[in-house]
């Protein structure tokens, strides 16, 4: 089993240190598709930082894909992963059809607020 096919991310990180993650590190454990992506920003906030001198961009890139790390690793890996998005994906398909939802004050009611 390779790096990018673990649900553990290298060397033992746990989830809540991804704020320290190299950029391998982030992409070792990211879905083939996500490291397609990964690459083309890491590279696009490399140009930018190069042209500005300024490594904000930088630092941001990293830090959203940190998040989509730790949310591989914590679905399990890569198939894991690939459920989360396709669940996330569905439900906002259905909340975008129009399906009934919940008027705030019944949930309001129901949590006894």
């Amino acid at each position: 089993m390779t790096a990018a096919a673990s649900s553990t991310p290298p060397g033992g990180r746990r989830p809540e240190t991804w704020v320290d993650a190299t950029p391998a590190e982030v992409r070792a454990v990211l879905t083939p598709e996500s490291a397609a992506e990964f690459d083309l920003q890491w590279r696009e906030a490399l140009s930018r930082a190069a042209d500005t001198y300024d490594l904000t961009v930088v630092h941001t890139c990293l830090e959203a894909w940190c998040r989509v790390a730790r949310v591989t690793v914590a679905a399990g890996g890569h198939d894991g992963y690939r459920a989360l998005r396709s669940t996330a994906a569905t439900a906002l398909e259905d909340r975008g059809s129009g399906a009934p939802g919940v008027p705030w004050r019944e949930v309001r009611g129901d949590l006894g607020l």
